[in-house]
């Protein structure tokens, strides 16, 4: 996936920091260029990444490492505060309703991530005490309904489905007792 692979060279570019014997120009230089692999290699817009990347490079360059903080952990701190602003700094979540069963529907293009981003939210908030189940609705692409009850299996919730409907709507209502019994 897009984002395990982001998060892994990323990773990898923290621990050429800590490794590093001293912080100089070369080493902020190979970061940035990790960094701009990393990021443009997801996906990321050329311009964001070297907007983000100058960042890095002139605080890494201009700023002094405070009392207390070597350089390699205030080099890895500026990059956590660059790519927090980058990413956001305002977190946004989905507040589940009390009505039951609170609905997230999921739409997206083919392959955007829809079905491992169920998988991801159902155990999020299964970790958290709700209850959860799937509903299968996506009757045109080919395995969806398949890869759903694997994510489904993989989390521990039941999926429900009907292989042989064919519309999306009769499915939904086919299933209204069964998912009015869970939180999500």
């Amino acid at each position: 996936m897009v984002l395990d692979k982001l998060s892994s060279s990323l990773k990898e570019t923290l621990r050429k920091i800590a490794k590093a014997i001293f912080v100089d120009e070369t080493l902020i230089n190979e970061l940035v260029k990790d960094i701009q692999r990393a990021l443009l290699q997801s996906d990321v817009n050329v311009q964001l990444v070297f907007d983000l990347t100058k960042k890095i490079k002139e605080r890494a360059l201009k700023e002094k490492s405070p009392k207390g903080i070597d350089q390699k952990e205030f080099l890895i701190k500026i990059v956590y505060e660059e790519l927090v602003n980058f990413l956001g700094k305002e977190t946004h979540g989905i507040k589940i309703e009390k009505k039951k069963p609170f609905k997230i529907m999921m739409i997206g293009t083919y392959g955007s991530g829809k079905t491992t981003t169920i998988g991801k939210l159902s155990k999020y908030y299964l970790k958290r005490g709700y209850k959860i189940a799937t509903l299968a609705l996506d009757i045109h692409r080919p395995a969806a309904i398949e890869q759903l009850q694997q994510i489904s299996s993989q989390v521990n919730i039941p999926c429900l489905h009907d292989k042989k409907e064919k519309d999306p709507v009769k499915i939904y209502k086919k299933f209204k007792d069964e998912y009015n019994k869970y939180d999500i």
